[in-house]
Order: C-alpha cells, then structure tokens, then sequence
C-alpha cells in the first residue's frame, strides 16, 4: 500500500511551514484530488488542511514498488525445464521459469500455495 509522507520545514521569513510530499509504495502515480469538499493527495488518502493549496502534482516525489529480486535464481537456466520426482515417487512434476522470472511447478500444492518443496529442490541444486 501507499504512504504519503511529509516533510515540513520552516523557511526564514514564513510564518507557515512549506511542505514536501512524497508517495512511497504503490504502483499508481501521484495526484490530487477534491471529494467531498476536502482535498486530498492519492494514492494514500492524505487529507490535506483546508487553508492549503493543493500541490503541484511535479512537487510529489513518487517512489514506487520495486520487488526485491531472488538472487537464488542466478544460477538457474530460463528456458530449461527441471523435472522432479513426487514424494510418493510415482509422478514427475516440470519447474520451469515464468516470463516474470519465479518458478512455476505443476503440482497440485504450487497450485494452492505458490510454493512447493519440488521447487526447492531445483533452487537448494542450483546452489551447489
């Protein structure tokens, strides 16, 4: 989720603090906004006091959402396909690397949880 932050200083001279805005998080840009007779900077909801201006939207710093990246997948081959045995040792299910850049399995538990102990196998052998 966003936060909006604001850093507030007073200039020499300036009764009234200047204030700075920034958007952390999120995917969608900074804007303003009016609803219900009170302004606000989205995304973040941040109402702003009714004796201010609304700020130049260029004045909102915005640092969107970086997903950190896996560095346990450096070693793995993008377009290999690693099969691996079940428990059971009855079925063999395929890991391969999505267009993203995670691994997918097509087994059952990586379809109800996202994570699967099949995957972890590729990803401890491609450690050695």
């Amino acid at each position: 989720m966003a936060k909006v932050l604001v850093n507030e200083f007073f200039v020499h001279g300036m009764k009234k603090p200047k204030r700075t805005y920034a958007i952390h998080g999120g995917l969608i840009p900074p804007f303003t906004m009016t609803f219900g007779g009170a302004k606000y900077i989205m995304p973040g909801w941040y109402k702003i006091d009714d004796s201010e201006d609304l700020p130049d939207i260029e004045d909102i710093a915005f640092y969107p959402y970086k997903p950190k990246k896996d560095n346990n997948l450096k070693n793995i081959d993008s377009n290999a396909i690693y099969k691996v045995t079940s428990s059971k040792g009855d079925k063999e299910y395929q890991i391969q690397m999505n267009s993203s850049g995670s691994l997918e399995c097509e087994c059952p538990g990586y379809g109800f949880r996202r994570r699967c102990r099949h995957i972890d196998q590729v990803v401890a052998k491609s450690l050695i």
